[in-house]
């Protein structure tokens, strides 16, 4: 009967969700506030290029994006992780979970940051008026259970950010569910993400701007004869068309102010949704990582030179309770993130090792 309520609580919350005017509207390329939620906060999901919302259950880093991946596997967890990003910046996340054996249900709580360093302030009359530093933070609870093969959690998340003297303020709401096939290694999950609004906006009297959506579809399945993971996630399926015009070059270099956009191809729009991720299993200790974001390329890399734009990798060492993940993630010419990731079982603590 508990089981049969959750579900029904559950259930009735989707449907709230999905007919609040919060959800309905939902753009990309800076229509939403608080895009810093869109970062990877584990390194092991950049290294697979951010496609591991559907992974196996027992990742407490990967389950504070999906709260459905939580389960008992992630008892007494915490987990590190801490991101160097473009032009000084950076940020950070420390999650920690708990199974409550007697309800059946378990619980992760997370505090997450981005700190975009110190910058330069000036009047309108370009006289300095000293430094000031941005940043934002969010907190984070979750909680999920189980019912035979399947799933579900949610995730409300306390969202605080701050620019010189302006504050804003705005809550959010992760919801997912998920199947999971032990015998054939498979997971299938559905997420929506980052429903919400501000609360308090930047400006008095300002609109309240919206946080970045996304309802995504992911895939997660690992092959018997071979030691390979599959990832792969569907992304931001509320919107069809994520991309920018394309700028096509102008190779007449007498005509100035001549450059002409044109309209990106059903191809890209399709592959721009999909993100897909690779994990080698290479010994019993350590796992190679390789990802491709079809967007992200697209967006970023320069039409003189691609590049590895849009590609990640990175790798994961397993030392007896601890595992150590590692991102490089490239974004253009101009930068790339390197994400470390540090994940502790403290069950394991004080227990003889085999």
């Amino acid at each position: 009967m508990y089981c049969y309520g959750m579900l029904r609580i559950f259930r009735t919350l989707v449907f709230f969700l999905l007919m609040n005017p919060w959800s309905v509207y939902a753009q990309l390329g800076g229509q939403d506030t608080y895009s810093f939620l869109d970062l990877s906060g584990s390194a092991r999901a950049t290294a697979v290029g951010g496609a591991f919302y559907g992974a196996p259950r027992g990742d407490l880093s990967l389950a504070i994006s999906n709260p459905a991946l939580l389960n008992e596997k992630v008892h007494k967890h915490l987990s590190f992780n801490t991101g160097f990003y473009l032009a000084g910046t950076n940020y950070g996340q420390i999650a920690y979970g708990h199974y409550a054996k007697k309800i059946k249900t378990t619980f992760s709580t997370s505090a997450n940051y981005v700190s975009f360093g110190k910058f330069e302030g000036a009047d309108p009359s370009g006289n300095l008026t000293g430094n000031f530093k941005a940043g934002s933070f969010y907190l984070a609870g979750a909680a999920a259970r189980q019912w035979k093969n399947f799933s579900y959690g949610a995730q409300l998340k306390f969202i605080f950010s701050s620019i010189e003297q302006y504050n804003s303020m705005g809550i959010g709401l992760d919801v997912s569910a998920g199947y999971f096939n032990e015998d054939r290694n498979l997971t299938l999950t559905m997420l929506l993400r980052n429903v919400g609004a501000e609360l308090k906006s930047y400006v008095s009297g300002q609109k309240r701007e919206d946080l970045p959506l996304d309802m995504s579809f992911a895939l997660s399945k690992r092959f018997e004869k071979i030691p390979l993971r599959l990832n792969l996630v569907a992304h931001h399926l509320q919107k069809w068309d994520l991309t920018r015009p394309k700028e096509k070059k102008n190779n007449n270099q007498q005509i100035i102010g001549s450059a002409t956009t044109t309209e990106r191809g059903v191809i890209d729009k399709m592959f721009a949704h999909l993100i897909t991720g690779l994990e080698i299993d290479v010994a019993k200790p350590v796992s190679l990582r390789l990802g491709y974001d079809h967007l992200r390329r697209i967006e970023l890399a320069s039409t003189e030179k691609k590049g590895l734009t849009g590609f990640t990798a990175g790798f994961g060492i397993s030392i007896q309770q601890f595992r150590i993940d590692y991102a490089f993630e490239k974004y253009s010419s101009i930068g790339s993130l390197n994400q470390i990731g540090l994940s502790v079982n403290l069950n394991d603590f004080g227990n003889k090792t085999n």
